[in-house]
């Protein structure tokens, strides 16, 4: 009786499948419908969706700080600037080569790594995706915490006087967690808006905190007659660094570059996870194009003027790096009418929060986490794990200021850049830019996916060889492991070596040991990608599930 009702409840928990979609495909332990290639009906996303979701990724805590790392090296405000444009340029060209599988084939990047893993060996890039979501899900949600409660303090000033009895070793206080609390339980709603119908909550967010930044920006430049002390070539001092010179210099700028390509290398791998809702493949290039490198470049300068003019005006306060900590300040020294602009200015900043860590970390989580349980798991469940999961690893220690935890994960680059490599330059030019969807879903010998025993062992040694170089310099930067000066250069360029190196050795190996099926598709639109499905005999069910889909 035990074994038939834990085989009942098993089948209650498994994700329902929808009316007619049984016909054409059946959900196993490999596909579901959230991670099968998209029809026409679930392509939803134009233009001004993309400029939604580029804004929006763009405009909130993490791109306002992101000035403070770059002047840290010891580099000008000029030099740090022209370091953004150089790192924005590399990010829409390594973007465009990671989302085109998606706008393309409409697959998303579980998916894609299946096709240049392996079958079983894919879930090794899945599972360091799932890392940084649940990571990346937990600081960006403390930073909308902390920006809903200063909103909440502009309207009740007493929020700051809240007794707090938690000890100093908890690194929060009683009004930190209450108003993190209360954001996460305001996410929850969100997740349950599917990617497709996101994209009007988008462009209202895009709106919103682009004009509260420029409002901000327009406001700092008036009020210190120009971007302050930090503008200035002694303004360093500040930040207590000397200015970088001569060969230093030369450095801090390819250090800055490759920092830059690392703290957004998570995005640039599953790009695909959000091309794949293009209504045509033109939309997210496009747009990312246009909007990348400005909203990128602007939200890092907009951020060190309005640091800066504050450093000038409230010099007893510190340097304040984040937009909640500026508004918090503004509210202390100012009167009725500051508490008004607070009030709108961190409303804007709460809903960037959400704009950033709702379809950029949740969803993407969600994404992931379908792919490795489809049975059981659908984007809305994977969500709400990647929410919970989130909560659980105590952001509020996290972001404390010495926690060896995110140093790591500051420093993944080492391992996602090599992942990168492989699957961009298995697509381009081993793959030749073709997928053979069925064979996705294939976990035996008849995919052309399952290389051995479901392992693509060139994409493994690819992977090694990407990492080894830079592993070392890793552990100098995370645990200061004494190293040669010439492995901590090597680390300096972590991301673009560790990409380019896994690439080309994944080429190579494929051109000495070739793989069986390159440029092979299939015959017949079996998923309906372009309208309904095809089929020459019974229905897509019979030409692919009932023979295939067997693990």
């Amino acid at each position: 009786m035990a074994g038939v009702a834990s085989k009942s409840w098993a089948k209650r928990l498994q994700v329902k499948q929808r009316a007619g979609e049984e016909d054409v495909w059946e959900q196993n332990a490999w596909l579901n419908r959230d991670n099968v290639p998209l029809p026409p009906s679930r392509r939803t996303w134009g233009y001004w969706s993309y400029v939604g979701f580029w804004v929006t990724t763009g405009v909130n805590v993490s791109g306002w700080s992101g000035g403070a790392a770059l002047l840290g090296l010891g580099l000008t405000v000029g030099q740090a600037m022209a370091v953004t444009v150089a790192a924005q340029a590399i990010i829409v060209s390594v973007w465009i080569l990671t989302g085109w599988v998606g706008a393309y084939w409409h697959v998303s990047f579980p998916m894609w790594s299946r096709s240049v893993w392996g079958i079983k060996a894919a879930y090794f890039p899945l599972i360091n995706r799932i890392i940084l979501s649940f990571t990346w899900t937990a600081t960006q949600g403390w930073f909308g915490g902390q920006c809903l409660k200063v909103f909440l303090g502009s309207m009740f000033p007493s929020i700051y006087r809240m007794k707090n009895t938690l000890p100093e070793s908890a690194f929060m206080t009683n009004a930190d967690f209450m108003c993190f609390a209360l954001f996460t339980v305001l996410t929850m709603p969100l997740l349950l808006i599917p990617p497709e119908h996101i994209r009007r909550p988008m462009v209202f967010v895009c709106f919103t905190s682009t004009v509260t930044a420029f409002t901000l920006f327009i406001w700092s430049l008036a009020r210190g007659h120009g971007g302050g002390p930090l503008m200035k070539p002694e303004g360093l001092a500040l930040l207590g660094v000397e200015p970088a010179r001569g060969s230093q210099l030369g450095w801090a700028v390819v250090y800055g570059i490759s920092t830059s390509l690392g703290s957004i290398c998570a995005g640039i791998l599953n790009q695909s996870d959000y091309t794949r809702f293009a209504i045509r493949p033109s939309a997210p290039f496009l747009t990312l194009a246009l909007c990348q490198p400005v909203v990128g470049t602007l939200t890092n300068l907009i951020g060190i003027v309005c640091t800066s003019v504050a450093a000038q005006h409230y010099p007893d306060e510190g340097l304040l790096w984040t937009p909640y900590e500026l508004l918090r300040v503004v509210q202390k020294h100012g009167g009725p009418g500051a508490r008004a602009a607070v009030f709108f200015a961190c409303g804007a900043f709460v809903l960037s929060q959400w704009g950033i860590n709702v379809p950029g970390n949740l969803l993407a989580g969600g994404i992931d986490l379908t792919s490795l349980w489809p049975r059981y798991l659908n984007i809305r469940r994977g969500a709400y794990i990647t929410l919970a999961i989130s909560v659980a690893m105590c952001p509020w220690a996290l972001l404390s200021g010495s926690n060896t935890f995110l140093s790591v994960m500051g420093g993944y680059a080492v391992f996602l850049a090599p992942i990168t490599g492989t699957l961009v330059f298995d697509f381009f030019f081993v793959h030749q830019r073709k997928l053979k969807l069925t064979a996705l879903y294939e976990c035996n010998s008849s995919s052309i996916y399952y290389y051995w025993k479901g392992v693509n062992w060139r994409a493994v040694i690819a992977w090694a060889c990407g990492v080894g170089p830079l592993f070392p310099g890793f552990l100098n930067n995370v645990a200061g492991t004494r190293v040669p000066e010439g492995i901590k250069k090597l680390y300096f360029l972590c991301w673009p070596l560790g990409f380019t190196v896994s690439g080309v050795v994944l080429v190579v190996l494929s051109k000495v040991f070739p793989v069986a099926g390159v440029g092979e598709v299939d015959e017949l639109d079996v998923f309906g990608t372009k309208g309904e499905p095809e089929t020459t005999r019974g229905t897509a069910k019979d030409e692919f599930v009932v023979n295939e889909l067997q693990s």
